[in-house]
Parts: structure tokens; sequence; C-alpha cells
């Protein structure tokens, strides 16, 4: 398989990886205050996870993006977690500049500063339990391991 490929199967599979976890967290913040506070909408609760995973996609592409163009064939581990949550925080501005370019007549001031806010937390907070992921799950390969064999058995 191509380089190219790869990569792009990666970003997707990182989007994917985003917005589920982003889900599973929206899901927790969201179900709290409804059962201690009694609310009576479950269809907000609903409209807000579902948003917040669908929000989260886009920024895990970016972010996979960003992390393929910056990497330099550095391995995990040898990566630092400031660095993973500053891509991460990265690329949630820059779904956030895409965004506001076509939202700025729509935000007002505080708006623009919240998404702002809410983009950067949720990217360089995907990136970082990302990478605490990926580092717990240890490596596929091990040394002297051929990758085309993964397949087999």
């Amino acid at each position: 398989m191509p380089r190219w490929l790869r990569v792009i199967r990666g970003m997707i599979g990182m989007g994917l990886t985003f917005s589920a976890g982003v889900g599973v967290i929206a899901s927790v913040f969201a179900v709290l205050p409804w059962l201690l506070l009694g609310g009576d909408s479950g269809r907000e609760i609903v409209r807000l996870v579902v948003a917040s995973a669908i929000w989260a996609f886009p920024v895990g592409v970016a972010f996979s993006g960003v992390l393929a163009l910056t990497r330099r064939g550095r391995a995990f581990d040898k990566l630092s977690l400031p660095h993973f949550a500053a891509l991460g925080a990265g690329a949630g501005l820059l779904l956030f500049g895409v965004l506001g370019l076509n939202a700025w007549q729509a935000w007002s001031v505080s708006d623009a500063i919240a998404n702002a806010a809410i983009f950067v937390i949720l990217g360089s907070g995907s990136a970082t339990a990302t990478l605490m992921i990926a580092r717990r799950a240890g490596p596929a390969l091990k040394p002297g391991d051929e990758s085309h064999r993964l397949g087999e058995g």
C-alpha cells in the first residue's frame, strides 16, 4: 500500500477515534447534570453528544494530518505529551479558523471566544488522550517482525 494511502487511512481512523472518545466524554458530562438536577430534556443531551462527536471528527483528521507532516519518522514513545497537546490545539484552531471564516457575521465576540476555547480544549485533550492510549497499548510489532506478515495466522 502506498504511503499516502496509509496516511489517509490513518487520518480517517484518527478522526473516528477522536469522535468516539469525545462522544463518550460528552455523554458523561451531559448525563451527570441531567441525573443530578433532574433535567427534563433528553433530546438536548442527545443533540449535545452528537454535535460534539461530529465536530471531533474533523479535529482528529486535521490533527493526524499535522502529525503526519511534523513527526518526521519519530516513534510515538519519543513524542512528548505537551507536543501532542500543542498539535491537537493547533488542529482545533485550524478548524475554528475555517468555521470562523464562514460564521464571522453570525458570531458575537463572546461566541467566537467560546468556540475557539472549545475547539482548542477538544483538540488538545483528544490528542493527549490518544497518545496516552497509544503508549499504554504498546508497539504492534516487536523488533525483527515483518509488517507484511501481520495478516497471517
